[in-house]
């Protein structure tokens, strides 16, 4: 019992955790043919999506599409069919994950970059 007691308390800690989540990252499933409006058609149907960025590409698998409802029940709504194997683009099961601070890439301060190496000495 105290087993089924710590797993019911540890999943509604995540369900309140999550409750308010409006930003899904996608894990797998997204190809380097797949456009940012054929993954935003399939996930407007769970509610209006205010934003659907497919990443820096280019940089590398590091960098995920994501995508951010206007409303936590739209998200959840996704991330439940997404879980249930039910979403697909492209003709490939989509798999996602909600979007983290962790998950976010660091700021990149392009004006620095750009000058490296064009310092006056």
């Amino acid at each position: 019992r105290i087993r089924a007691g710590r797993a019911a308390a540890a999943m509604a800690a995540s369900s309140a955790d999550t409750k308010d989540q409006k930003e899904i990252e996608m894990t797998s499933g997204i190809t380097a043919s797949t456009t940012r409006k054929t993954l935003k058609q399939e996930l407007e149907k769970f509610g209006q999506v205010e934003i659907c960025h497919m990443g820096e590409r280019h940089l590398g698998p590091e960098q995920r599409a994501w995508t951010r409802y206007a409303k936590p029940e739209a998200a959840q709504a996704a991330m439940a069919a997404i879980k249930e194997g039910s979403v697909y683009v492209d003709g490939i099961q989509l798999q996602a994950e909600w979007r983290t601070s962790k998950s976010r890439p660091p700021i990149r301060d392009f004006e620095v970059q750009e000058r490296k190496g064009r310092e006056l000495t």
